[in-house]
């Protein structure tokens, strides 16, 4: 990506442009699901799924930390009740029973993922148990991607150890930033050691891909200072790097309201800076820039992903697996058929008590009709590519794209005038200044976007 193009962003254009808009990691997006019980529906969606050859990816949501860092969004449980860890794993056990059941045959798993929260909060003779129970009820199959998220600061050797005796090669560690003032506005004091440690660890056992989670936006963060941080974490050298840009949702979550100052946050003037500075920084040490926030080495399957065209998005991410449903195991979790998304309800307690009662019924829910699973592909294929081919679509959907997509065509058009896109008659491809406002440009493409409902999101620069 050309830094000469992409520094022509001016203060005018971040301000034009800073609005609340969705992430896109779903589409349609989570606020315009319907809300209710939705156990038929999701049984009826198994079913169908127990008759297609294809594999299928799994979700589990291990929602457990040891303490709260309050620029955290997920959904997640603060305790030291370890009681409730061995309640919640028996709870997973029949959900992934009842899933199994439902499925009929042993299902090949072509992925299990394990988020949170901090799934090493878990001790490694629970993770080993809840990991031998799937495999107890469906197939891993050859090379299948194993991955979890974990917290350096909880991790031992022995999860490490343990994981890795598992099967599972990925790891994601949370580092966000490295400097203490920031650290301890979000009340998470992590140091260098810690991280390093973790890394060097996880490559000695023998893990082939390590990502490390950054995080800009956050309160008292600089440029100068985030800059300290891109290049301890350049020495690090990791396989990926996801660097997201902060969601301050006072509205939404308390701890923001009650824990983060707004006058504490970078001015957007000198987040998108930091945001740059990042692009630059890791483009010039040989990493390949994945969408609008991930980054890898190129030889890494998400960079190959990338340059041949099969990059793909959804709720974890950028990610290489596609054509396939992906299971949600856990409270809040969320499984995506394609064609429908539902999530498991999100009050821990609550999803215990009918997961004990052997009962599947997500709280959230809506089925893509064909004009949702168009609109899905479009803004994906954007997120991921940064281009539309037109006579893809006009092929796949029989459309006249420019007509059937008549009112987005103006602010395209718009956005074409501030050198946000160019557009002929069978491509729209973003520029390099265009990339920082991904979201905003997808935002046409949203049939159910209005300025009200719109203010669920958080601002896109």
């Amino acid at each position: 990506m050309p830094h000469s193009e992409i520094n022509d962003v001016t203060p005018e254009m971040i301000q034009r442009y800073n609005r609340p808009g969705p992430r896109y990691t779903s589409y349609p997006t989570v606020p315009v699901w319907e809300k209710g019980q939705f156990h038929e529906d999701y049984v009826q969606c198994l079913q169908k799924e127990s008759l297609k050859e294809r594999p299928i990816s799994l979700y589990v949501h291990l929602p457990f930390c040891r303490q709260l860092c309050t620029f955290c969004g997920c959904n997640k449980f603060i305790t030291g009740n370890r009681k409730i860890t061995e309640d919640y794993l028996s709870a997973l056990d029949k959900e992934i029973d009842g899933v199994a059941r439902i499925l009929h045959s042993r299902k090949k798993l072509a992925q299990i993922h394990l988020g949170g929260g901090t799934p090493t909060y878990l001790n490694p003779k629970q993770l080993e148990r809840f990991i031998n129970k799937i495999t107890s009820r469906f197939d891993v199959q050859e090379n299948s991607e194993l991955a979890f998220e974990a917290d350096p600061r909880v991790t031992t050797i022995d999860h490490l150890e343990t994981l890795y005796g598992l099967g599972f090669r990925r790891v994601s560690f949370g580092v966000q930033d490295l400097n203490r003032d920031v650290q301890k506005a979000i009340n998470r004091n992590q140091t260098a050691k810690q991280s390093w440690d973790t890394i060097n660890n996880s490559r000695s056992i023998g893990y082939t891909s390590i990502n490390l989670d950054l995080v800009y936006g956050l309160p008292l963060q600089t440029h100068q200072s985030f800059c300290k941080t891109l290049d301890e974490v350049g020495k690090m050298r990791p396989d990926r790097l996801a660097v997201y840009s902060f969601a301050y949702l006072p509205g939404m979550f308390k701890t923001h309201k009650r824990a983060i100052k707004d006058k504490d946050l970078p001015v957007p003037e000198e987040k998108i800076q930091i945001y740059l500075e990042a692009i630059r920084f890791f483009t010039e040490i040989g990493y390949v820039m994945i969408g609008m926030d991930h980054y890898a080495l190129p030889e890494d399957e998400l960079a190959l992903a990338l340059k041949n065209r099969t990059l793909h998005r959804n709720f974890m991410g950028y990610t290489t697996l596609h054509n396939m449903a992906q299971i949600g195991i856990g409270v809040s979790a969320i499984s995506d058929f394609g064609d429908s998304y539902w999530q498991n309800n999100k009050d821990l307690y609550q999803y215990m008590n009918e997961a004990s009662d052997k009962i599947l019924n997500p709280r959230r829910g809506i089925k893509l009709d064909k004009e949702d699973q168009l609109r899905r592909e479009v803004i994906e294929t954007l997120m991921c590519h940064g281009e539309i081919l037109i006579s893809d679509f006009e092929t796949r959907y029989e459309i006249n794209f420019s007509k059937h997509f008549n009112n987005a065509w103006p602010e395209l058009e718009k956005f074409a005038r501030e050198g946000l896109v160019k557009l002929d008659s069978n491509k729209i491809d973003l520029t390099p200044v265009g990339t920082l406002f991904t979201r905003n440009i997808a935002m046409p493409f949203d049939r159910y976007l209005t300025e009200s409902s719109s203010m669920n999101f958080s601002k896109t620069v």
